[in-house]
């Protein structure tokens, strides 16, 4: 007879709950990460813009390609904005997804630990009956030595 957890499948399912929750949480980082990068490479891009532009300004410049420069620095901080805010956003949503592999993860704990103490349970179990028949065994063997020494 070997040991069967009751709730194997129940385990298994948090298993795979718990590593969709992991694949989930790495793309949002993934996710994260590379909106980081693009709002970065956005600011480095503005400033190097705009210290150009302060260069270009002690030179003459016509008013019409100052515009121009403004609009452009005025749609810059737009785009930094728009990807501060999804930097935030996806913070938000992977502190969630974060929160969530925590829950899974304990959940999963929680049932491996009720299938360790089955199993030490059953194997307690086995082991005192396997006792009990060497008990058995010894006492038959006794009892059998001693009614042959007795003839």
């Amino acid at each position: 007879m070997s040991f069967q957890f009751r709730f194997e499948k129940i385990l298994t399912m948090k298993e795979k709950e718990k590593d969709s929750a992991v694949q989930e949480m790495t793309i949002f980082k993934r996710m994260k990460e590379n909106a980081e990068q693009q709002l970065l490479e956005l600011v480095e891009k503005k400033e190097s813009y705009i210290k150009d532009y302060h260069h270009l300004l002690r030179n003459s410049l016509r008013v019409t390609d100052i515009q121009e420069r403004e609009h452009y620095i005025h749609y810059l901080n737009q785009q930094i904005e728009k990807f501060r805010k999804k930097v935030i956003d996806l913070t938000k949503e992977f502190n969630l997804k974060n929160n969530h592999l925590l829950a899974k993860n304990q959940e999963e704990k929680m049932w491996s630990s009720w299938r360790e103490k089955s199993f030490e349970a059953y194997s307690e179990k086995i082991n005192r009956e396997e006792q009990h028949l060497l008990d058995e065994m010894a006492i038959i063997r006794y009892f059998h030595n001693q009614n042959q020494q007795s003839y």
